[in-house]
């Protein structure tokens, strides 16, 4: 199983002093932070300018990491941290104005939001790799509508549209399958 959301090999080394290595795993891993992020901060723009922090500093320690899932906990984590600095800055600026303090997010709803980034990049993974024609017309769909208005948006017949929307399904399933079932052993893991 593959929690990447992109096909590399999860036990492989992670060099991030090879500039293509660390500009593959910033996008394989940019969608899933910013998501992640943004469940803390609503702001897409300091979100993102978090992440481009986190990404500065493993450029500038030049680090190899011994496989994905260490240097994917790293990210996660150093995302993380930089979150609570921002809202801890955020806070003290709040109080000297004598507004409301916001709380720190607890370690239970950390896990939690972190386990959402990871099966929102799986979905995301998978949708992407879609056949581009089955992904549109599946997009279509999910945006509500109907099979008839697909089918003359794309100039397909309506069984075609149905069979792009069937082999979507299936192949959505069979893909995330494992992977939600490794969500859900997480999930019931005693602390």
């Amino acid at each position: 199983m593959n929690l990447s959301g992109n096909h590399a090999d999860p036990d492989k080394e992670v060099d991030l002093t090879d500039i293509r290595i660390f500009k593959q795993q910033y996008e394989a891993n940019f969608r899933r932070l910013k998501y992640f992020g943004m469940q803390y901060i609503p702001d897409e723009e300091v979100v993102a300018d978090l992440i481009q922090d986190v990404w500065l500093r493993i450029w500038e320690r030049q680090e190899v990491f011994p496989n994905l899932v260490a240097f994917r906990a790293y990210l996660s984590q150093s995302l993380y941290h930089a979150i609570l600095n921002h809202l801890k800055h955020a806070r003290v600026e709040t109080e000297y104005a004598g507004q409301a303090v916001s709380r720190e997010p607890q370690e239970e709803e950390v896990t939690i939001r972190m386990i959402k980034a990871e099966v929102y990049q799986m979905v995301n993974a998978a949708f992407d790799d879609l056949p581009t024609a089955c992904r549109q017309v599946y997009a279509a769909s999910l945006s509500g509508k109907t099979q008839r208005e697909i089918a003359e948006e794309f100039h397909i017949t309506i069984n075609t549209v149905k069979k792009h929307i069937n082999n979507a399904n299936h192949q959505l399933r069979r893909r995330l399958k494992d992977a939600l079932l490794a969500v859900c052993h997480l999930l019931a893991r005693p602390a």
